[in-house]
């Protein structure tokens, strides 16, 4: 009986030291590190970010994470690694997987999805200002970041798999949308690079648009002016490099923009003083055209002899400069 009583309890103990540390690397799973380095257990992001004072450092420990974060208090969230520390929520129709609703939030570190419904579904939804996204992937969303405010900075992230577009940039006649600037980004394989709509004053520089299916960066809807485009590449997109529509007083400058299958500077409707500062000359000529281009098709039906002559101008210019 005492040999039983003796495997009993080795049996017991044995299984009392496999249950805790079950429990351990199960509890190891939610656990944030503070910025003291202090181990803290939380059963979601979203609960830490609840209890954390304001302007503290959430650091994510790497793995998956389906929450959707609603975030309302000035606080760093910083991953572990971004390739490998994943917000993957499943949204409901045309919302987001993570709302900045406060002043000088920092996202950092990160990988970022929404697998939601809807054309509208995005990644990271700015309603404040202030707000710092750095290194950063944000991909398989269909908009990965909309911002609907002013001075916010985007930088050292890259976009792939937006199916509406990487960043949109969304005024409106009554609310600003400036002063915000997207730096040393990357955008590739998504539908628009960055899209802007009523957006004026930003900042777009040192970034790479290439592979997208419709245009690096598009500025369509009303009023987007005095946007600066510095230093950037832009090629390789499947309609245009860059799309002016109602925009004015815009200036591209040092860019390298080639090989847009429809046109690599496009400007339409109401757009006017534009400057192409410090680039190839190709871009002008491109301008010039497209607007050929434009001609043509306008004028083909009622006037076939007139669009033949400009036809053999248009074939002798490009064999000239081209």
């Amino acid at each position: 009986m005492k040999g039983k009583q003796k495997k009993t309890a080795i049996f017991l103990t044995i299984f009392i030291v496999l249950e805790i540390s079950l429990v351990t690397e199960t509890q190891a799973s939610n656990v944030l590190i503070n910025e003291n380095n202090n181990r803290e257990v939380y059963q979601s992001i979203q609960e830490k970010i609840n209890n954390a004072p304001e302007g503290s450092t959430i650091h994510i420990k790497a793995g998956i994470y389906t929450e959707i974060l609603n975030i309302k208090k000035k606080i760093t969230l910083l991953g572990e690694s971004k390739e490998n520390t994943i917000i993957n929520p499943i949204s409901e129709k045309n919302k987001y997987g993570i709302r900045l609703g406060a002043p000088d939030i920092i996202i950092k570190n990160l990988s970022i999805k929404n697998g939601g419904p809807g054309l509208y579904t995005t990644g990271i939804k700015i309603t404040s200002t202030g707000v710092k996204i750095e290194d950063c992937n944000i991909y398989d969303t269909p908009v990965g970041i909309s911002i609907f405010t002013s001075n916010n900075i985007i930088k050292n992230c890259e976009f792939w798999g937006c199916k509406d577009e990487g960043i949109v940039l969304i005024g409106s006649p009554y609310s600003d949308c400036k002063n915000n600037e997207i730096r040393n980004c990357i955008f590739h394989d998504n539908c628009d690079g960055i899209e802007l709509q009523y957006s004026s004053e930003n900042t777009i520089i040192d970034c790479e648009f290439f592979d997208n299916t419709h245009t690096g960066i598009d500025a369509i809807a009303l009023s987007n002016d005095k946007n600066i485009i510095v230093n950037c590449k832009i090629y390789d997109n499947n309609v245009h490099g860059i799309y002016l529509h109602s925009s004015s007083d815009n200036q591209i400058i040092d860019c390298i923009i080639s090989n847009n299958k429809n046109g690599n500077i496009v400007e339409r409707k109401n757009s006017q003083n534009n400057e192409i500062i410090n680039s190839n000359n190709k871009y002008r000529e491109n301008n010039i055209i497209e607007k050929l281009i434009s001609f043509l098709k306008t004028f083909q039906k009622r006037y076939p002899k007139a669009r033949n002559i400009l036809r053999s101008i248009l074939e002798s210019y490009q064999n000239l400069h081209f």
